[in-house]
């Protein structure tokens, strides 16, 4: 006579047993963390650095934007920390920022994120979602 298998049932939503030793910070969803909304937007940019002690300026376009900085692409990498004005093509306006996060390269050039020193809400010309908006469920 066969020795029936024993077998133990766990619901779906159950989260796995490593889930519960998770600092609450890294379980929450990435938009829950961030401070704004991003906005996928491409607006010609400038941004002016000084590298080796001289001023240079690259041409660059956003993929995302923020009320406080954006995400551009870039021919070469810079390193995280940097400081550099960010200057919008449109309006000619300038911002001070740095490099938030070590770049990534994709096959269209650097990826790499700004932050603003401080926010500055009207920078990209657009109306961002107020803070308590949310997407309906449905999508």
């Amino acid at each position: 006579m066969a020795t029936p298998v024993k077998h133990t049932l766990q619901p779906l939503h159950a989260p796995p047993a490593k889930a519960a030793s998770l600092p609450v910070k890294q379980v929450i969803a990435g938009e829950e963390r961030r401070r704004s909304y991003r906005v996928l937007l491409r607006v010609r940019a400038s941004i002016h650095v000084a590298l080796q002690g001289k001023p240079v300026s690259f041409e660059t376009v956003t993929l995302s934007v923020s009320n406080h900085g954006a995400l551009v692409v870039l021919s070469q990498s810079l390193p995280c920390d940097t400081r550099l004005v960010l200057e919008h093509s449109g309006t000619k306006e300038r911002v001070a920022c740095k490099v938030a996060r070590i770049a990534r390269e994709m096959p269209e050039g650097f990826h790499i994120p700004l932050e603003f020193d401080s926010p500055a809400p009207n920078f990209w010309r657009i109306a961002f979602p107020p803070s308590d908006w949310r997407p309906p469920d449905d999508l």
